[in-house]
């Protein structure tokens, strides 16, 4: 059973992270609040800096398709389907032409609209990466498709990075308004913040960074909290500031105050933002509410769960939310037990290069003098000291560790040089002393 829950939570980390691992080494591009991935590193041609269109409407829904024709006699172009709609992009020009599509998903006919690109649509060496475009093209599709959901694009320089968020229609009084139906869920005391489909630690390099609770307070770092509804964070340093801001909502709150400012409005906190080893904790359920989420808290098994953006809460989220991080949690406190396992390891070895060995005591690998009736082990294989001449000892081996599986013993102790079942004589500074039988 044990080897069975190991082998899922590993299943359960990957279902995160191989949608990440495809163009890990290009730039980041995110759908805020649910997904996170990468595609190919944008490119520039005179001055403009051009996208893989098809990689990005992919990864926004995965109707986005692009069908690649590379004819002899003619320039290679691209059908790119989207959501109903169908653009065909040809390499070396500054035309794209709209296509009707059929309920197969084909293109089968030019419906006269034409776009004009900034700079000629091109590939790159590997054809197998889809057709580039100036990314302005993109937003203009994305914000105005006819048949499915419309996106809010956003390119920063300064990480060089893609994120999206989705429209909403409004009653026609005005814009339409950027919404991004957001799930997340946390526990407290565990490091793990997910999405309905993704999920990260709060603090890549620092595990301990969780939720906590205090005066029934929950308080966590919140940028990661933030940016996953699409909102930003800034920090004051002088005056100990934190501003939140999302959509039309700004908080600005100060480090160890309970007022703080909501949209121009004074309120009151119940617990103080404050600062936990250099990290500035907030009070979650006080901003999240102020920004238009909700919380959802279970005393029961210490889950926090924020629906923002028209999120719509499910009966079977506590339950699904709390079985991923447990598993999740058991594999990454195996991963950080690993790096105290290889310090262990260091220091084993320190030790034993410091025992001073000599020709006539039977020391162990640690320097402890080995007795007949002792139980010595060399691996996971365990025996008693049957004999004793000078530094070496005769020892019979017939024990195993419980991670030894029933029937595997023989093969398992002929890892460690090891006759399973037999005395064997061996050097005392290559087994540990166990038990003592003095």
């Amino acid at each position: 059973m044990i080897k069975r829950l190991f082998i899922l939570c590993i299943c359960t980390v990957l279902s995160f992270s191989l949608s990440q691992i495809a163009f890990a080494a290009d730039i980041g591009i995110k759908l805020v609040g649910q997904k996170e991935s990468f595609v190919h590193t944008p490119v520039e041609t005179d001055g403009i800096k051009i996208f893989p269109i098809g990689q990005i409407l992919y990864f926004l829904d995965t109707s986005g398709t692009e069908t690649i024709k590379t004819p002899n006699n003619t320039p290679a172009h691209s059908f790119i389907t989207f959501q109903g709609q169908c653009f065909k992009i040809t390499q070396g020009t500054t035309e794209v032409q709209e296509y009707d599509m059929d309920e197969t998903g084909a293109c089968f006919n030019p419906t006269g609209t034409v776009y004009q690109l900034d700079t000629p649509a091109r590939y790159l060496d590997d054809y197998s990466l889809g057709i580039f475009v100036p990314l302005n093209f993109i937003s203009d599709i994305l914000a105005n498709s006819k048949y499915g959901t419309k996106y809010k694009t956003r390119y920063l320089e300064e990480d060089e990075s893609l994120e999206f968020s989705m429209y909403k229609e409004t009653d026609g009084s005005g814009e339409p308004q950027v919404i991004n139906p957001v799930t997340l869920a946390m526990k407290i005391n565990s490091p793990w913040l997910l999405t309905s489909d993704d999920g990260s630690l709060f603090d890549d390099n620092d595990h301990n960074v969780t939720p906590i609770t205090r005066q029934g307070t929950t308080l966590l770092p919140i940028a990661p909290i933030i940016s996953r509804l699409g909102g930003e964070t800034s920090w004051n340093s002088a005056e100990k500031k934190v501003t939140i801001t999302l959509n039309s909502n700004t908080i600005e709150l100060w480090i160890d105050q309970k007022n703080a400012i909501v949209n121009g409005e004074s309120k009151q906190l119940a617990v103080a933002s404050t600062a936990i080893k250099g990290r500035t904790m907030i009070p979650l359920r006080f901003v999240t509410e102020n920004l238009g989420a909700t919380v959802s808290w279970d005393q029961a098994s210490q889950m926090v769960l924020v629906y923002y953006g028209g999120a719509e809460e499910n009966i079977t989220d506590l339950f699904t939310f709390d079985y991923k991080i447990t598993l999740l949690d058991a594999v990454q406190k195996k991963e950080d037990n690993r790096v105290t396992l290889e310090d262990a390891v260091k220091n084993n070895q320190q030790k034993h290069q410091k025992v001073k060995y000599n020709n006539t005591d039977p020391l162990d690998y640690y320097g402890n003098l080995i007795h007949v009736g002792d139980t010595v082990g060399s691996g996971t294989i365990y025996g008693v000291v049957k004999k004793i001449s000078g530094t070496k000892v005769l020892v019979y081996w017939n024990q195993a560790s419980f991670l030894v599986d029933k029937g595997k013993e023989k093969e398992n102790a002929a890892l460690f040089g090891v006759n399973w079942l037999s005395e064997q004589w061996v050097e005392a500074k290559t087994v540990t002393v166990s038990s003592s039988g003095y």
